[in-house]
């Protein structure tokens, strides 16, 4: 069976599209107005036991972006991502997601000053 990283995302973004406040990009533009969350990086690790069914261990790593004054805009988005995703089962395509969690969501201002950022970390086990 093929790999299901492809379907994961599209599982994702169309979850996150139907749930939360903002736009969802993989690799925004760099003039996009925000808010906005972007699908930064995936990294798969081989979970596989010795037999059976090809299993990976998936790390994603999404930021809200907000050009809006203080915390409150990413904090609300973050919260809109974990209500989306945490614990909640997501079909696929292709494979199997066995289980979804959120494992961190921060807030914090960017380097420049003005705009923060939020950084929301997902493990996702796929099997296939």
């Amino acid at each position: 069976m093929a790999d299901p990283s492809l379907a994961l995302q599209e599982a994702l973004v169309a979850r996150l599209e139907a749930e939360v406040s903002c736009p969802v990009y993989d690799g925004a533009p760099m003039d996009t107005p925000m808010p906005y969350i972007s699908i930064d990086r995936e990294v798969s690790v081989n979970a596989r036991p010795i037999s059976g069914r090809k299993r990976e261990t998936r790390m994603l790593y999404m930021s809200v972006w907000s050009d809006a004054h203080g915390q409150a805009e990413v904090k609300r988005i973050n919260g809109e991502v974990v209500a989306a995703l945490d614990e909640r089962r997501l079909p696929l395509s292709v494979g199997r997601a066995v289980s979804v969690r959120v494992e961190q969501a921060d807030a914090q201002r960017d380097a420049d000053g003005v705009t923060y950022q939020g950084s929301i970390t997902v493990r996702v086990i796929t099997t296939h």
